[in-house]
C-alpha cells in the first residue's frame, strides 16, 4: 500500500492510500471467510458455503465493507507513521476509489490556541463582610414567620399587618382576570407577590373601598401583568396584627429540633449567612473567569470536535432522560422542540464549552500552573484503590505519566489549581 498525506484547515490532516491488488485480494479473502462463518445459505452447512455463493448472498457492497475492515488497522498504522498524525479523536474514513481501492482517513489533531494577554486577566474579587445583625434579624423572622397568631383588629393597617381583601382590576375599562380575586391576603412588608399593592393599603380600614392606579414592574412574576399599568379597586375584609413567637431555646427545641440557646442559634445562623455570601461570590468570580476566557481564547475548531462533543452531551442526556423514564422523542414532544432546533441549540452550547476547556488549558501553561505532586500521587493511587475496590484493575502504564488516568487526572487537579489561582484569597 502506498499512502499519500495532505494537511487540512483546522488542524486536520488527511491520509489517502492505495491499497494493492494482492493485499486487496488477501483481505477480501479474510472477508469471504468471516461472512461464510455468519451467512446462511441453503443447501449448505454454516461456514461451508463456497465463496462464489457467500459473494452471491451478501453482495458485492457488503464484501467491499467487510474487506475495508480487515484492511483499516493496517492502513491506520500506515497512513499515522506516514502523517505523523497525533489525533485528538477516532480518525474517520472513506472509500475515495475501487479501482484501485483507495481509503481516506481524516485525523483531527489539538488545535492552535491562544489566550490574548493571559497575563494581565485578572478578575475582580469583592470583600464580604460578616453577616450582619440585620441579616441575622431578618432570617430568624423568617423562621418566626412559621408560627404567627393573628388578632384582627379595628384600626388602619400598617406595615407587619396581615390584611385580607378582594380586588377587581381593569386595564382600559376591561377586566383582568389575573388580579380579579375574591378573597387575597397580603401581609405588609414580606415581599409579597404584589407588593405594589403596600402602599396603597398602609392606613385602610376593615370594609374601606379604594381604587389605584397601580404600574407593574416588566419581570413581575405574573406575565400577563408585567410592564402594565392598572386599575385596581380595592376592598379590605379584614386587618389583623401578625404577633411573632419568641425565640427561646424551647421554641427552637421544637420547631428545629436543636437543643441551643437563642445565642447559639443566631451564632450559627450568622456563620451560614457568611459562607453562603462568600460561596456565590466565589460562584460569581468564576463566571466572570470563565467569560473572560472564552472571550480572550481564539481557536478554530474542526466541525468533528463540535460534533463529538454534540454526541456525548445527547448521550448524557438520554441517559438523565432514561431515569426519569422518557425518551427522547417523548422529551422533545414534551417541550414542542424539533430535533435539529435542540441539535443547533447544543451546537452553540458545545463550541462554547470546547473554547473554554481550550482557553483553560492554555492560560496554565501561559501561567506555569502544576499541580502539586504530592495531591497529584494521591489522586491516583486512590483512583487505583478504587478502582481495584470494584474489581477494576487499571494497566500499569494508564496511570503513569502519559497514561490515560494519570492525564485525566493531571488535567483536573491543574484546572482547581487555576481557578483557585485566578479567584481566591490568596491566603
Amino acid at each position: 500500500m502506498e499512502t499519500a498525506t495532505k494537511k487540512l484547515p483546522q488542524s486536520r490532516i488527511r491520509t489517502s492510500t492505495v491499497i494493492a491488488p494482492e493485499e486487496r485480494l488477501s483481505a477480501e479473502h479474510k472477508a469471504l471467510q468471516a461472512l461464510t462463518e455468519r451467512v446462511e445459505i441453503k443447501g449448505f452447512r454454516i461456514g461451508k458455503a463456497p465463496a462464489d455463493k457467500v459473494r452471491e448472498r451478501v453482495g458485492a457492497e457488503r464484501v467491499l465493507e467487510e474487506t475495508i475492515r480487515f484492511l483499516l488497522p493496517a492502513v491506520l498504522k500506515e497512513a499515522l507513521e506516514k502523517s505523523g498524525a497525533k489525533p485528538m479523536l477516532r480518525p474517520s474514513a472513506s472509500v475515495a476509489s475501487t479501482d484501485p481501492l483507495t481509503i481516506e482517513l481524516t485525523f483531527v489533531e489539538r488545535p492552535a490556541v491562544s489566550v490574548k494577554n493571559p497575563r494581565s486577566l485578572r478578575v475582580e474579587k469583592k470583600v464580604i463582610p460578616e453577616a450582619t445583625n440585620e441579616d441575622v434579624d431578618a432570617f430568624v423572622h423568617t423562621v418566626l414567620m412559621q408560627d404567627t397568631s393573628e388578632t384582627t383588629v379595628d384600626r388602619a393597617a400598617a406595615k407587619g399587618d396581615f390584611v385580607r381583601m378582594s380586588l377587581s382590576t381593569t386595564k382600559k375599562g376591561k377586566p383582568v382576570d389575573e388580579l380579579t380575586i375574591g378573597n387575597y391576603g397580603l401581609l405588609i412588608g414580606n415581599e409579597d407577590l404584589l407588593p405594589e399593592l403596600e402602599p396603597h393599603l398602609t392606613g385602610m380600614k376593615k370594609d374601606e373601598r379604594k381604587t389605584a392606579d397601580v404600574s407593574f414592574p416588566k419581570d413581575h412574576d405574573i406575565p400577563s401583568i408585567r410592564g402594565e399599568k392598572l386599575s385596581v379597586a380595592i376592598t379590605v375584609k379584614s386587618v389583623a396584627e401578625v404577633m411573632l413567637p419568641e425565640l427561646t431555646q424551647e421554641y427552637l427545641k421544637s420547631r428545629l429540633g436543636n437543643d441551643m440557646t437563642p445565642d447559639a442559634f443566631r451564632s450559627d445562623v450568622k456563620k451560614m449567612i457568611t459562607d453562603r455570601k462568600r460561596s456565590e461570590e466565589r460562584q460569581r468570580r468564576e463566571e466572570e473567569l470563565y467569560e473572560k476566557v472564552r472571550a480572550a481564547t481564539t481557536v478554530d475548531l474542526a466541525p468533528e470536535v463540535i460534533d463529538a462533543e454534540v454526541e456525548d452531551m445527547a448521550a448524557d442526556l438520554r441517559s438523565r432522560l432514561e431515569k426519569q423514564g422518557m425518551t427522547m422523542d417523548d422529551w422533545l414532544k414534551s417541550g414542542g422542540k424539533e430535533a435539529a432546533t435542540v441539535v443547533n441549540e447544543m451546537k452553540g452550547i458545545a463550541e462554547s464549552r470546547i473554547k473554554l476547556r481550550f482557553g483553560m488549558q492554555e492560560l496554565a501553561s501561559k501561567l506555569d500552573i502544576e499541580p502539586d505532586a504530592a495531591h497529584l500521587a494521591s489522586a491516583i493511587a486512590s483512583a487505583k484503590a478504587a478502582a481495584k475496590k470494584d474489581g477494576r484493575d487499571r494497566a500499569k502504564n494508564e496511570t503513569e505519566p502519559g497514561g490515560t488516568i494519570h492525564e485525566h487526572i493531571r488535567f483536573d487537579l491543574t484546572m482547581q489549581a487555576l481557578v483557585e489561582k485566578m479567584i481566591g484569597d490568596g491566603k
